[in-house]
């Protein structure tokens, strides 16, 4: 325990990757949970993947002389905020199908648009586009881990400031709407900033980790938790759990720890429908039983009043 405590106190890029891991178990907590209830999982990975399209746009307008200024994470940042309102206009009605529909075509339109560009990028910067989808959580640098810190403090306040109408308008905006809330306000609220959170999550670890962390735990979660808090609570513990034994074998078996990461919250998922199914045997049996009890109790006690009957 020592000696793992003196390697962090001596590896500034091991304390960057445990903040980091923190970090995004906490943007996976604010964000993953209400995607997912709002049945909108695969937003997670159109966000992340029309991240690749805004760092090659940011790229071409830097290399070209035509925004020099204009940095990749902005393009990033633009992206995903227009994949966010994109998706929040085609599910005002409040059918997640259509908001399934403006993403998938929201990610074709952000990889074609990075695919187009980088015939006009030098060679040398192509590298740049593609870590956005590979990512390595263990090359953080202080600008990564300041912007994250930033994005999961201002998601987290919101989620806090906002949670009863985020959930109302994840499972029934219609609802919602009918009661006098203002609903699309709080719906694009939710969608544009789990989208900015999704974006520089991406730029710290990449699209693959991000969409694992964020969907799966989330997923899992809500196959055995009832309650909001508590689904909240225990996405951030899967993702966070995941992330952290990513980065310890990445040190003993030499392996990418956002391959581990991401694999063992894919299983964490898996486990939960095997756990739910089991239960859901468990207590299919014991119904059975029960009514079985009940069916001999009323058969004994009806022959008892019967033979009683007949004594008389």
């Amino acid at each position: 325990m020592i000696d793992i405590l003196q390697i962090i106190a001596t590896s500034p890029f091991l304390q960057r990757a445990l903040i980091g891991a923190f970090l995004v178990a906490v943007i996976a907590a604010a964000s993953g949970t209400f995607l997912v209830f709002r049945g909108l999982s695969f937003m997670a990975s159109g966000v992340a993947h029309a991240a690749l399209g805004g760092t090659a746009l940011g790229i071409f307008l830097q290399d070209s002389g035509i925004a020099p200024w204009f940095d990749p994470i902005f393009g990033a940042l633009l992206f995903a905020v227009l994949v966010a309102v994109f998706t929040g206009y085609a599910g005002e009605s409040g059918i997640t199908q259509k908001m399934e529909v403006a993403v998938g075509v929201s990610f074709a339109l952000s990889m074609s648009l990075a695919v187009f560009l980088m015939y006009y990028i030098p060679p040398y910067r192509i590298p740049q586009i593609w870590g956005y989808l590979v990512g390595d959580i263990l090359l953080l640098n202080d600008l990564d881990v300041i912007l994250l810190a930033s994005t999961a403090v201002l998601l987290g306040v919101i989620t806090l400031m906002f949670n009863k109408e985020f959930v109302y308008v994840s499972v029934d905006m219609e609802g919602s709407i009918a009661h006098g809330m203002n609903a699309r306000a709080y719906h694009y609220l939710m969608l544009i900033v789990s989208a900015l959170a999704i974006a520089l999550a991406t730029k710290a670890v990449g699209a693959i980790l991000v969409y694992a962390i964020i969907v799966a735990p989330a997923a899992a979660s809500n196959e055995l938790v009832k309650s909001v808090r508590g689904v909240i609570f225990s996405v951030f513990l899967i993702a966070l759990f995941a992330e952290l034994i990513g980065i310890a074998s990445s040190f003993v078996l030499h392996v990418s720890p956002s391959a581990i990461a991401g694999i063992l919250a894919a299983l964490s998922y898996i486990l939960a429908l095997q756990i739910k199914r089991i239960k859901e045997r468990v207590h299919v049996e014991l119904d059975t039983k029960v009514e079985d009890i009940e069916e001999v109790f009323v058969e004994t006690v009806v022959e008892s009043s019967e033979d009683s009957h007949h004594n008389h």
